[in-house]
């Protein structure tokens, strides 16, 4: 990719917020995308299809992972406030995707380094741990982050989820990477986008435009696993590892979105926010000494590197 390229779709993923910007594209219904419209959503609600997962491999179930000590902390604290007797799978995820929308704002994360005075370790953490940090203790993250936590949060609450890389088109119509989530519901699978569908939410109201959504209705705006694959947009090597790694089970069908909620709108301090961590991590190095370089697990899967193949001609 042209460097020129190369920096024009960075501004372009600072200023949209992993595919949309604060304000809304001219002459669009405001939080739309302009990639809606792109293909025909499916009808309203059609019954269950039979089709099985694309990959035959089975994402990660509720707590088969074993979470470094602090993130475990973390998890468990934050679900703990969230679960109470009796819910069902579907009030679960939708407590997890309100309380990503209500508690976290997309800001580059901090206190990455954080777990390592917490229970520390020779060896970087897991990427999804590491990117679910932040919006877990500090409420900031970029869609990977509020990917990473709120799979981890599903899981922690008895549901089976999966992490998803893939590409959404930013409000230039150009394509860009992102993340979101897949959620098992009752035994059928669904999209969850908590990232985008805060970033489309004006004045705290939430219309659940990307909560359980199926295949059809999410690639108006989204390119994933296989369809990504067949699509001719990545160059081989990152078709491969994403064939490879991160095909997702089927969505066959959209849920009816629940009724519009309206959370009071925060706005996180930043400042103090970074002082927190950075006098936490001083405190510990006072005692301790400095910690010991070390590269942390943060780069995106299949799209870290950078490039899009064709998708960079848009």
């Amino acid at each position: 990719m042209k460097q020129k390229q190369a920096a024009a779709l960075v501004l372009a993923l600072l200023l949209a917020g992993c595919g949309l910007a604060a304000g809304e594209g001219e002459g669009q219904a405001p939080g739309e995308l302009p990639g809606e419209g792109l293909s025909a959503p499916a009808p309203e609600d059609p019954p269950p299809s039979p089709e099985e997962p694309e990959k035959p491999t089975e994402p990660a179930g509720p707590r088969e992972e074993a979470l470094h000590p602090y993130l475990r902390q973390l998890v468990e604290e934050t679900a703990a406030g969230l679960v109470s007797p009796g819910m069902s799978q579907y009030d679960r995820a939708k407590a997890a995707f309100d309380y990503m929308i209500r508690s976290t704002s997309f800001e580059e994360p901090i206190g990455l380094e954080l777990w390592r005075i917490h229970g520390g370790g020779e060896e970087p953490i897991p990427y999804l741990e590491q990117r679910a940090l932040s919006p877990l203790r500090f409420g900031i993250g970029t869609c990977e982050d509020y990917a990473a936590a709120l799979t981890l949060l599903l899981r922690e609450m008895g549901l089976r989820a999966q992490y998803v890389p893939g590409l959404t088109f930013s409000v230039e119509g150009n394509l860009v990477d992102h993340a979101w989530t897949v959620v098992e519901i009752d035994g059928t699978w669904y999209h969850l986008d908590s990232q985008l569908e805060d970033n489309i939410s004006r004045r705290g109201r939430v219309r659940y435009k990307y909560f359980l959504r199926g295949d059809n209705s999410l690639l108006a705006t989204h390119r994933w696993g296989q369809n990504l694959v067949d699509s001719g947009l990545l160059p081989p090597e990152q078709q491969e590892k994403l064939q490879r790694d991160w095909l997702t089970p089927v969505c066959p069908r959209d849920l009816p979105p629940p009724q519009e909620t309206v959370f009071p709108e925060t706005f996180p301090n930043l400042s103090l926010l970074k002082g927190e961590a950075a006098e936490e991590l001083a405190a510990w190095e006072a005692k301790n000494g400095p910690l010991p370089p070390m590269t942390l697990n943060t780069v995106p899967p299949v799209f870290g590197l950078g490039g899009y193949g064709p998708a960079d001609e848009g």
